[in-house]
Parts: structure tokens; sequence; C-alpha cells
């Protein structure tokens, strides 16, 4: 289970504290009407911009300047961000799955290999990740406040800012990435094998870092459906990629684990491509003739924003290795690692639609302090959270219920059957809570506040999941069982927490 997932509150703030606190300017609601000339408002807001960025001035067009995130209907906002990015999640955690299910036909120790190598490949991209993060935040608010030049701006030195991390990134991953194995698995073929996987798959960074940023800029226009695209290609390609490579032994014989990783590779440089020409066909068209102007002010303004959110991903990740560490000491370790990569992968289902609102909440509450609208963007976070609460309600039970039917679906091997089974039951109980941690956190970094959650995320898992997982699974002697209920109590701690600082409003006055 994420640890940087959080807990539900699926109620309304209307008491008069909160009222007080939010202050005279929340005056426009949900029920506004549609008819309101956004055009007109943003135009005007621009015109207040002039002596920041007269010069710079563009102008995007008018339908991208009536996007509903910040007028019309509440819950219309939510919907059209919504769907594409639940698509989209999902699909991008199957492909996760895949990679696992294709892994089993070579065995245990190359499932084991996967998800490790994986999770090694994932602390190279928290640099790329936290880049993403600022991009939403500062092209949101900009373009919610209707200063064009400043969402180009910000777009273009987010697209160059990442281009240059990746490409530092891959070239440490594959020189580096292999020194790591050995300190999480005595096995010495899954060390080998997650070797010979990391080799290639490091090269992924590059093309990763222009699809990552490409689709924060334009969830951050409100345009979810173009970041589909460009997902589905990746998608596609990466899955028939793993089939034709490994179960089919096509076209070139014998590949092995290599073949998911040269899948991984080639599908996310496909998509790259295609996000590039996407960009030249849209409204963000004009950030590509900034690309390669150093703009140092604002790329200060996307690294204050996304450090915290990569110190709390580091975190994050150090926890997963920590896991890993304490499931090398339990009984049948290679099970126990190989039950821990398909768990995660198989919860992913779950929660990456969770991980769709929290991405489509951040744009919208961006927007919304852009415009000044603050009650607006209050009432998306509880909306979207009380949805995302009962939907993986309903997830959760029908995990707990099928766990030994996904459990065999997804390996051969008794013992990672059973382990899996466990896993599956433990974290279906924490699914709600899950829900509210990743939408509330969403929403506070949507409004640059990345500070608190990453505080909230480096106690869940240093402080309360690393020490009890530990306890329980060597101390007590309850194995991976222990581990798994340490991770669902860190999970619903962390949401209490993002739940209580979302109630206070303080998140509204952070400057992005």
């Amino acid at each position: 289970m994420d640890a940087e997932s959080e807990s539900l509150s699926n109620k309304s703030i209307t008491s008069a504290g909160e009222s007080s606190e939010l202050g005279s300017s929340l005056a426009v609601d949900s029920s506004e009407p549609s008819s309101v000339d956004s055009t007109g408002i943003l135009e005007e807001k621009n015109i207040s911009k002039a002596s920041k960025a007269s010069s710079k001035k563009q102008s995007l067009p008018d339908e991208v300047l009536d996007a509903p995130l910040v007028h019309g209907g509440l819950w219309k906002a939510i919907w059209l961000m919504s769907w594409p990015l639940l698509i989209s999640t999902v699909a991008t955690s199957i492909v996760g799955m895949v990679d696992v299910q294709v892994s089993s036909y070579l065995g245990s120790s190359s499932q084991a290999a996967v998800g490790l190598a994986e999770h090694i490949t994932f602390m190279f991209m928290i640099a790329i990740f936290s880049i993403s993060v600022g991009t939403t935040a500062i092209v949101s608010r900009e373009f919610g406040e209707g200063n064009t030049a400043e969402t180009l701006r910000g777009t273009a030195q987010s697209l160059q800012l990442s281009g240059i991390c990746g490409t530092i990134l891959a070239l440490l991953a594959l020189t580096c990435s292999k020194y790591f194995l050995p300190l999480f698995s005595h096995s010495p073929e899954v060390v080998g094998v997650g070797s010979t996987y990391l080799s290639i798959f490091g090269f992924y960074l590059i093309p990763f870092s222009v699809v990552c940023i490409t689709g924060a800029a334009f969830r951050a226009i409100g345009d979810a459906r173009t970041g589909l695209i460009i997902v589905l290609i990746d998608v596609v390609i990466n899955i028939i990629g793993d089939y034709l490579t490994v179960v089919k032994n096509w076209p070139v014989p014998g590949l092995g684990i290599r073949g998911i990783a040269f899948s991984g590779v080639v599908a996310n440089l496909v998509a790259a491509v295609v996000a590039v020409f996407l960009i030249y066909r849209s409204p963000l068209k004009a950030s590509l003739s900034q690309v390669g102007k150093f703009d140092w002010d604002m790329q200060k303004r996307i690294l204050r924003i996304g450090l915290p959110s990569a110190i709390q991903r580091s975190g994050w990740a150090g926890s997963v290795f920590a896991v890993f560490f304490i499931l090398k000491h339990v009984p049948n370790a290679t099970a126990a690692l190989a039950s821990w990569t398909i768990g995660m992968r198989v919860e992913g289902l779950l929660f990456m639609p969770m991980m769709a609102f929290s991405l489509a909440v951040s744009s919208i509450v961006g927007q919304n302090l852009g415009a000044k609208k603050e009650d607006r963007a209050m009432r998306a976070g509880w909306n979207v959270t009380g949805l995302a609460c009962g939907l993986m309600a309903i997830f959760g039970a029908l995990m707990f219920v099928g766990a030994d039917q996904i459990a065999s679906v997804m390996s051969q091997d008794p013992t990672t059957i059973k382990f899996t089974a466990s896993y599956l039951r433990i974290n279906a109980i924490a699914e709600p809570f899950l829900a509210v941690a990743m939408v509330l956190m969403g929403a506070l970094q949507g409004a640059g506040d990345t500070k608190m959650p990453m505080f909230f995320s480096l106690f869940c898992n240093s402080v309360v999941r690393l020490p009890l997982s530990w306890w329980l699974a060597i101390t007590l002697n309850m194995g991976t069982d222990g581990v798994w209920i340490a991770m669902a109590i860190s999970v619903t701690v962390c949401a209490v927490l993002c739940t209580l600082r979302f109630r206070s409003g303080e998140w509204m006055k952070t400057k992005v």
C-alpha cells in the first residue's frame, strides 16, 4: 500500500469558525450562473498583470479560457478532469500488473527482480515527479488567474528542467543501480536478473521526463483528455511488447526479462514523441519556443514547490527499501518479496483511480485559488474526497472477498499465493483511508502546500510504519502479516493528519 496515502472525511465544511477563517473573499459557489463571461474576467486579470509581463502577453483560444474548472458547476469540473485521469491511471496500473504477471513465466526470482528493480528506478524518478508537482501548482494557479504569459513560461521551464533531470538520472540509474540490488536481496539469482533488467530499463527515464511534465501541463490548464491519449499509446505498446517478447518469444528468441525492459523503454519513447507533437498542436504551443531559454527565476519557483515533494517521495522510497530489508529476514524471503511486489501491483488497480481523483482535484484547487475562489477550492477537496472514499470502500470489499482468487492468478507458487492473499485482505480494510489521504494530499499540493504533506509522510513512514513492521514481523514473529498490518496502520494515521490540515484552511495562504 502506498505510504503517501491518507484518510477520509466525507462531509462539508460549513462551521462558522471555518467561514470566518476563509474571509470575505469567498463569494462564489458552485451554483454560479454558467453565463458568466469568463473570457472577460480572465482578460481583466491579464490587464492587472500588465506591469509584470506585458511584453510577453500571448493569448490562448477562447474555448480554453472558458474551461469549467473555475466557472460553471463544480461537479462538472470534477467529472471533466476525473474520467480521463481515471482511465489513464488504471491503464498505467495494468501495465505494472502485466509486467509482474508476464515475469511469472520466468519464475518467482524474476517477479521479485522486476519489483525490486522498478522500485530502484522509482528513486531516480522522484526528481521528475517533484518537477511535475511544481508544474501543476504554478501553471494551474497562473492559468486560473488569467496570466497567459506565466502559464507558458512555467510550462517551458518545466519541460526544460525535467529533460535535463531525465538525462542525468538515466545515466545515474544505468551506472549505480546495480549496487543497490545486493542490499535488498540475498538471492544471487534475483540480483543477477535485476541487474540485467536495470541495464536496459534505466533509459526509460529520458522519455518518461517528457511524458510526465507534458501530462502535468495539460492537466493544469484543465485538459485531461490529451494526457489520456498519450497514456493509452504508451500502455498498448508496452503490454503488446511484454507478451510478444516473453510469452510468444518474438521477435528475438530468448530475451526473457530483457523483453519486459525493452517494451517499457520503447513504449515510453513513442509516447514522448506523441506528447511533443500534441503540445505543438495545443494552446501551449508557444511554450516550445521558450524551451532552451534558461529562466532561473521560474525554475526556482518550480523547485521551491517541488523539493518538499521530492523529499516526501524519497522518504517513501526509502521506506519501501526498508520493508524489503525487513522481508529479507522473514521465513520464505523470496516468496515474501514476490508477494509484496504482486500485492502492490494488484492494489494499484484500486488506488490508481484514487490517484486520478488526486490529480484532478490538484488542478481544480490550483486554478480556483488563482481565480480567488477559495470556497470553491475547499468544496472541491471535500467533494472529491467523499466520492473517492465511497468507491474505495466498495473496491476494498471486493479485494477482501476475492483475495485468494486474485493471488492465484498472479503467481503459481503456493507460498507466494498465501502471502499475497494475506496482503490483500489486511490492506483492504484501510482502503477508504487511503482514498482520503491521496485526494487531500493532491488538493494540498495543487495549492502549492507541499511542506506539510512531506512532514506527514515522513512521520508515518519513519516513525509509524518501519518500527512497527520490525516489531510485529520480527520481534513478535508475525512474519509478513506483521508488515502488512503496519502498512495499514501507517496509512490510517497519515489520512487523519491530512484531514486536519485541509480542514484548517491554512493551505490557502501558500504563495507559489
